[in-house]
């Protein structure tokens, strides 16, 4: 398993899985309703939402104010030579407003937190996107894709496929943003490595080829789920499916593959925007499952 360690930088903390160290970089923060974020999906298209009591087993995952805390950013894994940037978040300015809640998703603290941390833009060896929503791809477009200039890009075909090379779905301002990294990008097809000790994972259904970062080392593993999961509600109950699923049947099927991988076997975990970007755990429990954080 993981090893938690305190670090000086505020609330951050280093995790290490084997020889791998991984640290959260944070570009934003977004505090919600949560009545508005989530809703009950059955395996069909069609969903419910929740309203504020559906919350009440859920309390742990609210803030003191009972909204939910959404973080931005990304996580930065260190393997040997390789400095590795997974997710890249909003970027510089905001997204939105958009949707039926008008959300405007706020970023700028990216380059700061790997400052924090001792790290120059020029270090960053590779960036791997879990998928391409402008919210994990921010800063690696800013300036014209030109800010990591020593990185290979990342991505899984599937989602460069759906985005940007098939005729079905047309170009928007936010696919738009993904061409200058076209030259330098460089797609996956399968599962297996990427860098050595971060192997993909694809885990469809939020997106085409959402994929899963997994941590390797000797005995040792950990997973980065991207947008697999938002909250970790939607593990402690996979019918809890969080708003923007590109196939809400095959989001669903893909988060009860991955509740039953983690239940129970100690695997650390931590999604693209889980509170504090923080790992935990999903322990069997009598009724339902438990999220724990150290």
């Amino acid at each position: 398993m993981g090893d938690l360690q305190s670090i000086t930088v505020d609330d951050q903390w280093t995790m290490t899985i084997g020889d791998l160290e991984v640290w959260p970089v944070f570009d934003g923060l977004a505090i919600e309703d949560p009545t508005a974020m989530y809703r009950v999906s059955h395996g069909e298209a069609t969903a419910k939402g929740f309203v504020a009591d559906d919350w009440i087993p859920h309390r742990d995952l609210l803030n003191a104010a009972g909204l939910v805390e959404h973080a931005y950013g990304g996580f930065l894994a260190r393997s040997g030579d390789r400095l590795v940037l997974i997710d890249a978040g909003v970027g510089p300015g905001q997204i939105g407003p958009y949707g039926p809640a008008n959300r405007v998703i706020r970023g700028g603290a990216l380059l700061y937190s790997l400052a924090l941390i001792g790290v120059a833009l020029s270090d960053i060896t590779d960036v791997i996107l879990t998928h391409l929503h402008p919210d994990h791809y921010g800063w690696a477009t800013a300036e014209g894709g030109s800010l990591f200039p020593n990185a290979t890009i990342r991505c899984h075909a599937l989602d460069w496929d759906h985005f940007i090379t098939n005729s079905r779905t047309p170009l928007s301002s936010f696919t738009a943003a993904l061409l200058p990294l076209g030259e330098r990008l460089e797609t996956f097809d399968h599962d297996g490595p990427i860098v050595p000790g971060l192997d993909a994972q694809l885990a469809p259904g939020h997106t085409p080829g959402s994929t899963i970062v997994v941590l390797n080392s000797g005995t040792q593993r950990a997973l980065l789920l991207g947008d697999v999961i938002h909250c970790p509600v939607e593990l402690v109950d996979v019918e809890w499916a969080s708003l923007g699923d590109f196939d809400p049947v095959v989001a669903r099927q893909t988060r009860e593959q991955l509740a039953r991988e983690l239940e129970g076997n100690d695997t650390p975990a931590a999604g693209a925007h889980f509170a504090g970007l923080r790992f935990g755990r999903l322990l069997a429990g009598e009724g339902r499952r438990q999220w724990v954080v150290p």
